[in-house]
């Protein structure tokens, strides 16, 4: 009898070992990712995105300097003036129109063909033909006339219009442009343009504009909008200035601004990211490459996007890497080796409701890699 029990629990205790849904819990919980990235606003009002830069990291290295290194912090900040300085902002000055020439010289750069029409993309992809951004200041403004063309919502010969364009860190970008109409809905239609007398009531004006456009479509907290408008300083001097606003958690167009800084040699510094969005040109370059499948080169020069639907010339993620990776070398031939300094990349997809993608590079001593996720 005594043997019969000593072999029961013996079983037992081979059951238990052999099923026990505790140990199987414990094998089974994963490490939780650590978030390395600070979201923080600042109370301090700064002139300029410089003075913010350097004021907000010497808040850090204050605040957080126990941090390790690889860190990031999303800063945001009041500016103190929401007044973005263009390189030239007499009204006189900064106009353009695209003529019959310019449709022809350019098109090899903006893929325009034999059409003298542009789309909003192949618009500032002239602008960076006619200004390149390697030699022309930094935010400098074209209110530039042009023939808009949208397949089924413009007519083949397109339709005038005037659009403003900004030269911002990652290149030429439509911006906002306050038209006639909305002057005359704020009570300024005669003259078009605001005054001193408007000066306190923009972030209201602008923030009642934005809300109420139907082409600005879910907006997301810390998106940014840049609104350039008409200032007359006299009855004979106007500028063109251009007012940032940020979409803030209570659905309002709002005069602030985040910017991103990381922990590097323990020390935080401003983001050194370098964004890079891909014009037209560039994806004839990697047509040209030995990146991806000859059918996919082909397609990619032909149409300007990555085909990643899946037929014949479908581009994988990694060719498409690669692809990326020839216009970093073309552009950056001079980056140095530093594992810290991210190259963010943005280009064209043809997938339907995902009309663009991202990939993050860096630089190491064989070149240009795929930048490890945080």
């Amino acid at each position: 009898m005594k043997k019969n029990i000593m072999y029961l629990a013996a079983f037992i205790s081979l059951v238990f070992a052999a099923c026990n849904p505790l140990k199987d819990e414990i094998n089974n919980i994963k490490p939780v990712a650590e978030n390395r990235t600070l979201t923080i606003a600042s109370t301090t009002l700064y002139a300029t995105a410089d003075a913010a830069n350097t004021g907000i990291a010497a808040m850090l290295n204050t605040n957080y300097p126990h941090l390790t290194n690889g860190y990031k912090a999303n800063v945001t900040y009041s500016f103190k003036t929401n007044t973005i300085k263009p390189a030239d902002s007499v009204f006189a000055n900064i106009q353009y129109t695209v003529t019959t020439n310019d449709y022809t010289d350019a098109a090899a750069a903006v893929g325009n063909g034999t059409f003298k029409t542009y789309s909003v993309a192949q618009a500032a992809a002239f602008l960076e033909w006619k200004y390149p951004q390697a030699i022309t200041p930094a935010y400098k403004l074209v209110l530039l006339t042009y023939q808009f063309f949208q397949s089924n919502a413009t007519p083949s010969a397109g339709v005038t219009v005037t659009d403003a364009f900004l030269l911002l860190p990652n290149g030429w970008q439509k911006i906002y442009l306050v038209l006639p109409a909305q002057y005359a809905a704020l009570g300024r239609g005669i003259n078009n343009g605001f005054t001193s007398a408007d000066v306190a009531n923009l972030p209201a004006y602008f923030n009642t504009l934005l809300k109420s456009d139907p082409s600005i479509v879910a907006p997301k907290v810390g998106d940014v909008r840049y609104v350039t408008y008409k200032y007359m300083q006299s009855g004979t001097i106007m500028h063109q200035k251009v007012y940032a606003l940020s979409y803030d958690i209570t659905g309002n167009w709002v005069p602030s601004l985040t910017l991103a800084f990381l922990k590097k040699d323990s020390k935080w510094i401003p983001d050194p990211t370098i964004y890079y969005t891909l014009v037209r040109a560039d994806y004839n370059t990697i047509g040209g490459s030995t990146a991806g499948t000859a059918a996919g080169r082909g397609n990619l020069a032909q149409f300007g996007s990555f085909d990643v639907t899946g037929g014949a010339n479908n581009w994988t993620e990694a060719q498409i890497a690669d692809g990326l990776i020839v216009i970093l070398n073309v552009k950056y031939p001079n980056a140095p080796v530093d594992p810290g300094v991210s190259y963010k990349v943005t280009y064209a997809l043809f997938r339907g409701a995902t009309p663009t993608g991202t990939k993050s590079f860096i630089k190491t001593a064989t070149g240009f890699v795929i930048a490890p996720e945080n």
